[in-house]
């Protein structure tokens, strides 16, 4: 869930933690060793490095904004 005032990092950190719950669930892993776990697969490295990247003080409704501009610009690029 998108937050009004949520940043970046927030966001990508809420993902990080119901990641790493949801699997702690299924494995019976310590949430620490689902994180862990999670922080290895490649979705999770790029979280990860958006969590900590240049954009992570930002909105996240912006920065949101920003990248489905740059999508569709892209997209009308290859068209």
């Amino acid at each position: 869930m998108l937050y009004h005032d949520q940043t970046v990092y927030d966001m990508a950190n809420e993902v990080l933690a119901r990641q790493a719950s949801a699997s702690a669930e299924q494995t019976g892993e310590s949430f620490d060793e689902a994180l862990a776990a999670v922080l290895k697969t490649e979705a999770g490295k790029k979280l990860q490095n958006l969590r900590e990247g240049p954009h992570r003080s930002e909105s996240a409704e912006h920065w949101q904004e920003l990248v489905a501009r740059e999508r569709a610009r892209k997209q009308s690029a290859e068209a």
